[in-house]
């Protein structure tokens, strides 16, 4: 059995490890893999640099810059971030690095392959402080709440609309899909 120790208390970091389980059962279908709060060693460890008591990097604003890291095995090691969001860029950026593509929104976009976790190791500091789109014209609401699942998998860590409310959007949406 795997363990995947959340460390860190922040609901970012428990979806950070709700995705990670996903992922891994997607890509070998025959493990078991259980999520624990515990700061114990064993399994893989998620949580912020601070509560791993690590510091691989540093950032000039460490609410609003991004670094991540990961030294892991197939079995566990330590996947973190200087913040919650950077915890769940880690885990997208170890997919990523063993094989997993987000091609494009929604399931139909992915390419998850079947196999254990290479040992891999990395700290990334991305190159821009701010990463993502601005949507316009005519969606609709799926549209954007796949879009916004897809973004961090991708590296990305914004999401803009070009007005407060898309009901804009959404009406030009329903307009051109279903006059």
């Amino acid at each position: 059995m795997i363990s995947i120790n959340v460390v860190s208390d922040n609901s970012v970091v428990e979806y950070a490890a709700e995705e990670l389980r996903k992922y891994l059962l997607m890509m070998s279908c025959d493990e078991d893999i259980e999520i624990v709060k515990d700061k114990s060693e064993g399994g893989f460890r998620l949580g912020l640099f601070s509560d791993l008591s690590i510091n691989p990097v540093s950032v000039p604003d460490p609410l609003i810059d991004d670094a991540l890291y990961a030294e892991v095995s197939e079995s566990g090691g330590i996947i973190a971030g200087i913040n919650p969001r950077s915890v769940l860029l880690s885990v997208y950026e170890l997919l990523r690095r063993n094989g997993c593509r987000w091609l494009f929104p929604g399931k139909e976009g992915e390419y998850i392959p079947h196999g254990k976790l290479k040992p891999t190791r990395f700290t990334v500091v991305p190159s821009s402080r701010f990463r993502g789109p601005c949507i316009e014209g005519a969606c609709s609401q799926a549209h954007i709440l796949e879009t916004i699942d897809f973004l961090p998998k991708v590296g990305m860590n914004l999401f803009m609309s070009q007005f407060d409310l898309p009901t804009v959007f959404y009406a030009r949406y329903a307009k051109n899909n279903y006059s």
